[in-house]
């Protein structure tokens, strides 16, 4: 199998490209549970940040995926690997700039390739379609039975016996289903010679397929075929790797907690409620189909897996971590619906100018999200029109269409992720500054009967409590915590950061307020007990302001320097809006 795609350079620059190549780096993905190895042509040298910088000006990168069916008989698959874009370099005639990685933690060994999508001549790289689709597994194909031999016929047949009881969709299956005419199998025509075996291997699978209410015997020799039996099939398989990573994940913790129906996160579910608790696990369900996972100890007691969609939204989640699971919103935004009200007041006609003769006080930057979110959603192939004077003409029914827009923005990612804290439970107890668990102790009352996680940080508010007490902050241990405790800590957190700060930027420290609006220089960001921060600096002072995930969006890159030196605006408080990029 090879998977190859094509991935265009954003407006985000490079950092997709470096989320991609730390996701395949990544720990816990290389031989025996070590890290990755990234390797590339043997008379090259060649790493991350190299092809990183080198591609900074590049259209576009390819990715692959080459996956042999028998890789675990393969001697070296680095060396496998090698040839294979040795012999890609000659079919494509020029020199190509990779690097790859060999992941061992799915079962099935597979390498990760990421090429430049750039001619040895500078000239963009155009792969011919036909060579995408089979030319690199023709390839690849070569090479392992150059190394392995053709498969033989025994093989195939041990092959095809395993597929037999597989509780999951095979190739056997897909053959069958593939010879189905309008739902009815038929198995009685003529076999070639010495093919009997295939035709008992595939009435066997019928029969199992029969057992798990699949098909159905019509007699003779003719079956009945459920027409959703391919995707019963490939659901099967799916919850069978479900639960294995789930019984990892408790061996490997020691957890001991019930599993049932309930312990995978549905967001399809009319009734799902959002789900807090600590990542004991992650990892790539399926590096095909880009899918990851988190398995979530939640405060209920309960232990929950979580589909959360392509693989690059596992980067800055660790085990330990407290996050918050909910189904993504599929409503028009709070943005679609003001567009529409304006729209609706001046005759089906949305324009910055109507936007702020209806409400006179809006920022200006506010109202540009809105011409951006219609920007995006014309380019998406919504019927919203732009105007030669900058206005637009919005449909009647925009907020239905705006509701189907983002539903398909967010079909790859069904799952919103929210960081309740970075820090985990044992770090937050002696902690000096407004934590998650501060907001806990001020949010929720206290629940002796809790169980699994909802224990440990029954245990850990009690913790709290006398270390807070001990520091002076609470004058008895038992005071309940309130805003103004988490003011207190927050603020102490922050001048200790500024310590050092102050030292390093050669400038006193100054808090933000809590509202109103604040320019400077964009210098890092910091992780602190009280959550996230960004350093800003002005002439002559600085100050530090709570990161929000728009920032993350905006600034267009997760790793601190990226954008250093460039000068930023934004409104704090309740709302955000960000200037100046």
């Amino acid at each position: 199998m090879v998977k190859a795609s094509i991935h265009k350079m954003t407006v985000h620059g490079t950092a997709p490209l470096r989320r991609h190549l730390n996701y395949i780096e990544r720990n816990g993905a290389g031989e025996e549970g070590r890290e990755a190895e990234l390797y590339t042509d043997a008379s090259r040298d060649l790493d991350a940040e190299d092809l990183i910088t080198r591609a900074e000006d590049d259209r576009h990168h390819f990715r692959f995926i080459v996956s042999p069916e028998d890789a675990d008989q393969m001697s070296d698959l680095k060396a496998f690997t090698r040839d294979l874009m040795g012999q890609m370099e000659k079919d494509l005639e020029t020199r190509l700039e990779w690097v790859a990685a060999t992941h061992y933690d799915t079962g099935q060994p597979h390498v990760h390739i990421v090429m430049r999508g750039v001619h040895e001549d500078g000239k963009d790289l155009v792969i011919p379609r036909d060579y995408i689709s089979r030319g690199i597994r023709e390839r690849a194909q070569e090479l392992v039975s150059l190394e392995l031999g053709p498969v033989s016929e025994l093989e195939n047949r041990q092959r095809m016996q395993r597929m037999v009881q597989a509780e999951r969709f095979t190739d056997l299956d897909r053959t069958l289903l593939r010879r189905a005419r309008d739902g009815t199998l038929d198995l009685a025509k003529p076999v070639p010679s010495g093919q009997v075996w295939q035709r008992q291997l595939e009435k066997a699978r019928m029969g199992q397929l029969a057992k798990l209410g699949l098909a159905e015997h019509s007699g003779g020799s003719e079956w009945r075929v459920d027409p959703g039996a391919a995707d019963a099939l490939k659901r099967m398989g799916e919850r069978g790797d479900i639960i294995k990573a789930m019984h990892r994940a408790m061996t490997e913790t020691g957890k001991d907690r019930l599993m049932t129906s309930a312990s995978l996160f549905d967001p399809g579910d009319p009734n799902a409620k959002a789900l807090t608790g600590k990542i004991i696990a992650q990892g790539v369900a399926d590096d095909v189909r880009d899918q990851a996972y988190v398995v979530i100890d939640a405060t209920d007691g309960k232990v929950a897996y979580v589909n959360i969609g392509p693989s690059d939204r596992l980067a800055g989640f660790e085990k330990g971590m407290i996050i918050t699971a909910h189904p993504a919103s599929h409503s028009p935004r709070p943005s679609d619906r003001t567009i529409h009200e304006v729209a609706g007041k001046h005759g089906g006609i949305y324009s910055p100018t109507k936007h702020l003769e209806d409400a006179p006080r809006t920022n200006p930057e506010f109202i540009k999200a809105h011409v951006r979110r219609l920007e995006a959603m014309r380019k998406a192939g919504v019927s919203v029109a732009r105007n030669t004077d900058g206005s637009w003409r919005i449909p009647p029914d925009f907020l239905d269409k705006a509701a189907a827009y983002e539903f398909e923005t967010t079909r790859s990612k069904p799952v919103q992720l929210d960081m309740a804290s970075r820090f985990n439970l044992p770090a937050m107890r002696n902690a000096i500054g407004a934590t998650w668990l501060d907001e806990h102790l001020r949010d929720h009352a206290d629940t002796s009967q809790a169980r699994g996680f909802g224990s440990e940080i029954e245990e850990a508010r009690s913790a709290r409590r006398v270390f807070l007490h001990r520091q002076g902050i609470l004058k008895e241990a038992g005071q309940k915590i309130d805003d103004k405790v988490l003011v207190t800590l927050e603020r102490r957190d922050l001048e200790d950061a500024a310590k050092a700060l102050a030292q390093q930027l050669g400038k006193p420290f100054t808090h933000a307020p809590q509202s109103g609006r604040i320019s400077g220089q964009y210098v890092e960001r910091i992780d602190r007990a009280s959550g996230r921060y960004a350093v800003i600096e002005r002439a002559k002072d600085f100050s530090l302001v709570p990161w929000r995930e728009v920032m993350d969006r905006n600034l267009g890159k997760q790793i601190s320097g990226m954008i250093r030196g460039r000068q930023i605006s934004w409104t704090l408080g309740r709302s955000l809006n960000i200037s100046g990029i």
